[in-house]
């Protein structure tokens, strides 16, 4: 069985010879494999009864002629000669490679051979392809390598998929993979298992219906990416997978439509944030003038201003935020610092209809922005600390965080207001004021002001000495008081100018209360709320102090 083969090639071109005929093929990769497959079907097979067998040493040869034209000069050319040959093989349905002698073959024939088996059928591979799961991690259909190949088996040599020869298997995968990559699946393979899968059509318009609608209901504030994703998913393929990435083409137009809403197309630790807001704003004296010139209105938690007002009174040329934009354009910059000056929060509030005095009517809420001190002055209020027997108390301020009293004022019958006094004071004692738990330690920490009133009652005032400019430790924590009249407590300068080895004028006071407060310095106690008074803690640490006055000189904020 004497067969010639021969092959040329240029840059553009590749001529392979079998037996005298030519065939032409491109001078690349996918030619030669081309070349390889007609080369091993146009060689002479032999036939014994039923079986069909490929001389082995042939398709050795051509394989050798097409990828080696110039010859085989390495021993690592030689081994991919052979494993090129082993796939091609296997690919048109040859086995592995057997000796044939006589009575087989005739005696001059013998030698090594390649035994035909029947081709997989590509009618089985995809009959198992339509009814693949689909994957609750990916959008995709996928099956496991080894139920197809189980299939084939069984079709082919009558065994298993594990009961085939490392040979047979090697056709067997070959084949199936020609056919799942013809039907557009694709072959993904890790080191645990092989899987055929097909990503799920996209229905981008959906998609990006639902994109929309999540912009919609976040009303400008940031989105985290797993929300994106789950929403993205189920317009795109009608339902949510495991997985946080999104196919290339539903990405793209992810990133188009975040840009085209406002927002910045790449992740920020975990969410995907609305571009800063910038606004052309006025100087921050202009900016308390206006806010100041604001009505406010009254309601259950206290005098506030209507957001809707606040907003008028900046966008004047009728343009509207989002919702996160209102609320960011409160917490920062310019607009944080004026409401800060004027005593008011930098958050919002939800206030019913009922809820503001008077009670007003509809049904729709509006955010308000409090002032930050909300004191009672319920000239009503009682305490009952020695039992059978109340005071009234028109000022009580409690320090939350230390479980002590900063300011209470007792006014009564004066067996009464002894009486309590001695309650409150005597000894190591933890009282219930209200909801708060409070802990006195006798007067170590506090001093007693005395008064009899003209109708014979009597006034006795319990002050924390932190709140007293006489009384007050400068290497502590101070207390301001604070009814609410004045964005600053009055007493502010003073006690600071006291407390710090630093050089303070009384110009600077704005400065320092806004940068204290930013800088965490300066807290608000029992979220702003007291009978008569609210507090304030003052923290005297002269280093950080000291940096935000060498910060505001250099801003030129500060100036001696």
């Amino acid at each position: 069985m004497s067969q010639s083969i021969t092959s040329a090639q240029n840059e553009d071109k590749f001529i392979l010879s079998i037996n005298d005929q030519q065939h032409t093929y491109t001078n690349d990769k996918a030619g030669k494999r081309q070349a390889i497959l007609d080369g091993l079907n146009a060689i002479e097979t032999f036939t014994s009864g039923t079986e069909v067998y490929l001389p082995s040493n042939v398709a050795l040869q051509l394989v050798a002629a097409v990828l080696f034209p110039d010859g085989i000069r390495t021993e690592d050319a030689y081994q991919t000669v052979c494993q090129v040959t082993e796939k091609a093989c296997a690919f048109i349905g040859y086995g592995e490679e057997i000796e044939l002698g006589p009575p087989t073959v005739p005696f001059a024939a013998r030698g090594a051979y390649r035994k035909r088996f029947p081709p997989v059928k590509s009618e089985l591979i995809l009959l198992e392809l339509a009814q693949a799961r689909i994957s609750t991690t990916y959008p995709r259909r996928e099956i496991a390598g080894t139920i197809l190949w189980n299939k084939a088996g069984l079709a082919v040599y009558g065994r298993h998929w594990s009961q085939l020869s490392p040979s047979q298997q090697a056709q067997i995968q070959v084949q199936v993979d020609a056919i799942v990559i013809q039907a557009a699946w694709q072959k993904v393979e890790s080191e645990s298992a092989c899987l055929y899968v097909q990503p799920l059509p996209v229905d981008e318009a959906k998609a990006r219906t639902r994109l929309l609608e999540l912009l919609r209901r976040e009303n400008g504030g940031p989105i985290a990416h797993a929300s994106l994703v789950y929403q993205v998913q189920l317009g795109a393929y009608g339902r949510g997978f495991f997985t946080n990435e999104l196919a290339p083409a539903l990405q793209k137009m992810v990133t188009a439509t975040l840009a085209a809403n406002g927002y910045k197309p790449t992740l920020d630790n975990g969410e995907y944030w609305p571009r800063p807001l910038t606004l052309d704003l006025p100087e921050l004296d202009t900016l308390v003038s206006q806010f100041n010139a604001l009505q406010p209105v009254m309601t259950e938690m206290g005098k506030g201003l209507l957001l809707s007002d606040l907003i008028s009174a900046l966008m004047d040329d009728g343009s509207s935020l989002s919702e996160w934009q209102e609320e960011q354009l409160l917490q920062t910059g310019p607009v944080s610092q004026a409401l800060r000056r004027l005593g008011y929060e930098t958050s919002l509030t939800w206030c019913q209809p009922y809820q503001f005095q008077p009670k007003r009517t509809g049904s729709d809420a509006q955010r308000v922005i409090l002032k930050e001190v909300r004191v009672k002055n319920d000239l009503n209020r009682k305490i009952i600390l020695a039992k059978g027997l109340a005071v009234f108390t028109p000022s009580l301020t409690i320090d939350d965080g230390e479980d002590t009293l900063v300011y209470l004022e007792m006014v009564g019958a004066k067996e009464s207001v002894k009486a309590n006094w001695a309650a409150l004071v005597g000894g190591n004692r933890v009282h219930w004021l209200g909801r708060q738990r409070i802990q006195m330690e006798g007067m170590k920490q506090h001093v007693k002001i005395q008064a009899t009133l003209p109708c014979g009652w009597v006034s006795q005032i319990l002050l924390h000495k932190q709140a007293s400019l006489k009384e007050m430790n400068p290497e502590q924590p101070f207390y301001l008081l604070d009814d609410g009249s004045q964005p600053i407590p009055p007493q502010f300068y003073a006690m600071l100018n006291k407390c710090l080895p630093l050089p303070l004028l009384p110009e600077w006071t704005d400065y320092l209360w806004g940068n204290g407060r930013g800088q965490q310095l300066i807290t608000l106690l029992h979220a702003g709320e007291g009978q008569g008074y609210a507090a304030w803690r003052v923290l005297p640490a002269a280093e950080a102090w000291q940096t935000v006055i060498q910060q505001g000189l250099a801003d030129l904020a500060l100036r001696f």
